[in-house]
């Protein structure tokens, strides 16, 4: 199973022309059984930007997966709505669905949303958010691969000059969780950097990696890697998978491979 990791799209923020068609063509030829989006789908919340997610979803042809980041809540300049009604907008355009589900082959995929109206910019999973994933995983079969995607880092990943960086409310009790049910990867974004780490949430016992995807189509660009644009492709065999890093040439108008990491499954 092959699965597509986007984030950090920040519509209202397009870095290239022609960025998001090149996205989406490559996507689509490469047959992806599901597009994971991990969040930030807009800069501001506006309807003009969810428009142009929405115009970008649907031109997927495979299954997509997505959750919402935090700038896709209203802005501090809608106070009401933003603590009242926090995700209206992504709900309107994107999905209603804030614990989105998909299954196929030996591959269990959910998704959380850690983004809240009372957030600025960290995010949170809450008692209600851990105990769905709990549920979840464990009426999935044990030798499924397990997947959770989630926009905000659950980890403080160490990344060039923006460490330490700040990590979602309840991330420790949440890791805890996700290692005891049996989940294996974890796709997130927020930081506009790419990077995978493998951790050992409890010693001793099997490693989750992590996978963050990097600003897969704006010029919200972060260090190390500077003005760069990435995002993820998932390979998932029977006895190991792995972590595509796909980075944007804008002379040549196309994603190309950047680096991948492998993991034994069993491990």
């Amino acid at each position: 199973m092959t699965i597509a990791h986007i984030s950090d799209l920040h519509f209202g923020r397009i870095a290239h022309p022609g960025i998001v068609e090149a996205l989406v063509d490559e996507i689509n030829e490469g047959s992806p059984d599901l597009v994971a989006v991990s969040g930030d789908l807009t800069q501001r919340a506006r309807a003009p930007e969810y428009e142009a997610a929405r115009d970008l979803l649907d031109a997927l042809k495979a299954p997509t997966l997505v959750v919402a980041g935090n700038h896709d809540v209203y802005p501090w300049w809608r106070p009401l709505k933003r603590l009242g009604t926090p995700l209206g907008r992504y709900r309107q355009f994107i999905t209603d669905d804030l614990a989105p589900t998909f299954e196929a082959d030996d591959v269990a995929v959910l998704g959380l949303t850690s983004a809240y109206g009372a957030s600025i910019k960290g995010g949170r999973i809450g008692p209600a958010d851990r105990a769905a994933l709990a549920k979840y995983f464990r009426a999935v079969p044990a030798d499924r691969f397990k997947v959770l995607v989630v926009h905000h880092q659950l980890h403080p990943t160490a990344i060039g000059p923006i460490s330490p960086h700040p990590v979602a409310r309840q991330a420790q009790e949440t890791l805890d969780v996700a290692a005891d049910v049996g989940v294996d990867l974890i796709l997130c974004g927020h930081l506009h950097v790419s990077a995978i780490q493998p951790l050992e949430i409890i010693p001793g016992t099997p490693r989750i990696v992590v996978a963050s995807a990097g600003t897969a189509t704006s010029n919200r660009w972060r260090e190390p890697t500077g003005p760069v644009n990435f995002y993820n492709v998932v390979s998932v065999e029977p006895d190991v998978f792995s972590v595509e890093e796909r980075r944007y040439v804008p002379d040549e108008g196309r994603f190309v491979r950047d680096g991948v990491a492998r993991f034994d499954r069993t491990n």
